[in-house]
């Protein structure tokens, strides 16, 4: 993936926006005196940071910038992330887990016709392996996606959600 400066720029511009607006709303319940509202939005803000930061910490450049580029460019999604870190590198692994999860979401647009309303945690772990799973909720049909890959995948259903989990040596 090659990725231009003028990019770049529009991917801080739009995560400044955000912020910004997330700041906004905690100091506009500040100023109604609705303390638990602005702490309550304050607490969501620093929560999203907090996992803004584990995702850029990650040695997957490729990953960490489509994840943010998705992120901020699906606003009708929900798009979270749980990454435990691990001494072990992502980096050999990083385009291969980059066209997996593009493949996916692909994917899902192409089936779904949008991501619109979908909630998304993508989970990124090691256990012997590196696990990253795509735990997708808001969509029925998404139980009946096939996806064709010809990386080690696994799907799991439950009432609440379907998750497709990409493994990695």
């Amino acid at each position: 993936m090659s990725v231009n400066v003028e990019d770049v720029l529009d991917l801080l511009r739009l995560y400044r926006h955000d912020l910004m607006n997330d700041l906004q709303l905690v100091q506009g319940y500040g100023s109604m005196k609705k303390h638990d509202v602005s702490m309550e939005k304050l607490n969501q803000l620093i929560t999203k940071l907090g996992e803004d930061r584990l995702l850029q910490t990650l040695d997957a450049p490729q990953l960490v910038y489509w994840l943010f580029h998705l992120k901020l460019n699906s606003r009708e999604t929900k798009l979270e992330f749980d990454i435990e870190h691990n001494d072990q590198s992502l980096q050999p692994y990083d385009e291969i887990i980059l066209n997996d999860g593009k493949h996916l979401i692909q994917t899902f647009e192409k089936e779904l016709g949008s991501l619109s309303d979908l909630h998304i945690r993508i989970e990124i772990k090691y256990e012997d392996d590196w696990y990253i799973k795509y735990r997708i909720k808001g969509n029925e049909q998404i139980k009946d996606i096939v996806l064709n890959t010809d990386s080690k995948l696994m799907i799991e259903n439950n009432e609440e959600e379907t998750s497709f989990v990409f493994s990695y040596k």
